[in-house]
This record gives C-alpha cells, structure tokens and sequence, in this order.
C-alpha cells in the first residue's frame, strides 16, 4: 500500500493526507488561528450590532405587517360567509 500524499489546501492551508488509491482524505491538520486582537473583536461585535438592528426592525414590520393582512383575510371570508346564508359544513359528514 503507497503512502498517503500530503497536500496542502490553497484556501486555509490545512495539511491534508490523502490516500492515493480511494482519493479520501484520511487526516486533516488545521493551523490554528492566531489569536485576534480584543479592540478588533469589540469593533466587529459594535458593527454586527447594527446589521442585527436593522433585521430586528424589519422583522417587527414584517410581523406587523403579517397580522394586518391576517385581519383583512379574516374579514373578506366573513363577508363572504354572510353573503352566502348556506350553514357550514360538517366535519363528520365526509366519513
């Protein structure tokens, strides 16, 4: 059996070892990632906060939104079931 092949990837180069005769990769050994400054940490968290207001905020539109349309559905099937006078159906009626 020949050796596994090492290979590194070109993206995060992880040190792969890829066996030659199925093409599977066998071992993986991810660098680790240095240690990221605390004021670059805070500065991404302060501008993530704003992108996750402005989805809060469409979401409580949407919501919004959402029941109103509910609302207007409810009433259309109302006026419709006045208008028709027939009694609604029976649930066991169909077995």
């Amino acid at each position: 059996m020949p050796e596994a092949l090492d290979v590194t990837c070109p993206c995060c180069d992880t040190l792969l070892k890829v066996d030659p005769d199925t093409g599977a990769v066998v071992w993986a050994d991810k660098k680790k990632a240095p240690p990221k400054d605390f004021d670059d940490l805070v500065g991404r968290v302060k501008s993530q906060k704003s992108v996750l207001d402005q989805k809060f905020a469409r979401s409580v539109q949407h919501t919004k939104n959402a029941s109103e349309i509910l609302e207007k559905k409810f009433e259309e099937a109302r006026k419709r079931a006045e208008k028709d006078g027939s009694p609604p159906p029976h649930p066991f009626e169909n077995d």
